[in-house]
């Protein structure tokens, strides 16, 4: 598992939710910017999301993910990373997209 805790900007995955044919996905989490932690929920396209979660993870361990979400026959499925793997997915905030969209937006 790859994460960068030096981040002071970082996203933790709770749950990953996907209604099919869907064209992003939901992730619900903690966001923790600047030594603050914000409960929030907010969508990510498939592409980004997969690419996220490469970086994050590594490619076996997201087509697993995307295995497990899929082969549900509800329309929505939902996953958290904790128990299917074992451990969290912490996205960085140095990301792009994740900078941009979420801690950049203003708190009140």
């Amino acid at each position: 598992m790859r994460n960068n805790n030096n981040s002071l900007n970082t996203f933790e995955v709770n749950y990953i939710i996907y209604e099919k044919n869907d064209t992003a996905v939901l992730l619900e989490g903690i966001a923790k910017i600047n030594n603050k932690k914000y409960h929030t929920t907010f969508p990510v396209d498939l592409v980004r999301f997969t690419y996220l979660c490469e970086k994050a993870i590594g490619l076996k361990k997201t087509n697993s993910i995307w295995d497990n979400l899929l082969k549900v026959n509800d329309q929505v499925s939902e996953l958290s990373p904790k128990d299917f793997l074992g451990h969290q997915i912490i996205f960085s905030g140095n990301d792009s997209y994740l900078k941009s969209y979420l801690f950049n937006q203003k708190i009140a």
